[in-house]
């Protein structure tokens, strides 16, 4: 039983942190981590989902500044997740079977329905549906590419991360403010020129909470040391440039991702009409 709760407790733990950090879906994050083998049994994957949404909830709502009477973000879905599931497990029935045919569905689609209405003197029309259909495929590559790329970016941050809680701990046991780390933190990242202080604030937020829960006396007080002139080459703030970077990265790619698929989108738009 223990370990039950332990698995409970340290999964929906990271499955929050990734999205008030990340800004990761926390269905995506379930998702992966069901299919990594990580979550044995729906029923653990239904008290992931509940328990990391009341942490998500209790993170704004004890953030500094939080509207407490208008707090929202996007919950973890059980049904979306499940179902999600059950559709990746249904389509790995395919792989029990040989395909009939090394063409895609789609390839067969165009030359049925070619062979049935283009007339002989329509190869033109023909090939140029073939032309647009083969650069769809670029844009789904593209696509796919962005995927792994935001993949190794997450990770990449999620080192950051732990390097940073890690700087802060033994910054804390010697002396130190959490409150003072963290302004340092926020004042180098801006001067580097990016939009994530927000993102790095709730990095310090979460390690601080962290940091209570394992008995520290942690001071969050600010003093003038928070003030004055920042090292930008001192190796405690090399993994919050790399942090800050990787956030940076993951939002650029999270559009980028959004505007290709509203293109793929009129892609199969157009297919569709021209195959019907």
């Amino acid at each position: 039983m223990s370990d039950f709760v332990s698995t409970i407790k340290e999964l929906s733990h990271k499955v929050a942190e990734e999205y008030l950090i990340l800004g990761k879906s926390m269905n995506e994050s379930l998702v992966s981590m069901y299919n990594d083998g990580l979550i044995e049994t729906r029923e653990v994957l239904k008290r992931i989902c509940e328990q990391a949404n009341q942490n998500v909830y209790l993170s704004l709502f004890n953030s500094a500044g939080s509207d407490k009477g208008n707090i929202s973000f996007d919950l973890a879905d059980y049904e979306f997740v499940n179902k999600n599931i059950s559709q990746s497990e249904s389509s790995m029935n395919d792989y029990n079977t040989s395909p009939s045919d090394f063409r895609s569905a789609l390839e067969l689609s165009v030359e049925k329905k070619a062979s049935l209405n283009v007339p002989e003197d329509g190869s033109e029309k023909l090939a140029a549906l073939n032309r647009f259909v083969q650069q769809r495929d670029v844009y789904t590559n593209m696509l796919n590419g962005l995927g792994a790329l935001k993949t190794a970016e997450i990770r990449s941050a999620e080192n950051s991360f732990n390097k940073i809680a890690s700087n802060t701990r033994v910054m804390v046991a010697n002396g130190e403010s959490v409150g003072d780390i963290a302004k340092i933190s926020m004042r180098h990242v801006g001067g580097m020129g990016l939009n994530c202080m927000s993102k790095v604030a709730g990095a310090y937020d979460m390690i601080h909470k962290d940091m209570l829960k394992d008995g520290f006396h942690v001071s969050s007080d600010f003093t003038k040391m928070s003030s004055l002139s920042i090292n930008s080459k001192a190796p405690t703030l090399a993994p919050v440039a790399e942090f800050s970077l990787s956030i940076e990265k993951i939002a650029a790619i999270n559009e980028m991702e959004s505007n290709i698929q509203n293109v793929l989108n009129g892609f199969d738009t157009v297919i569709e009409k021209a195959v019907k």
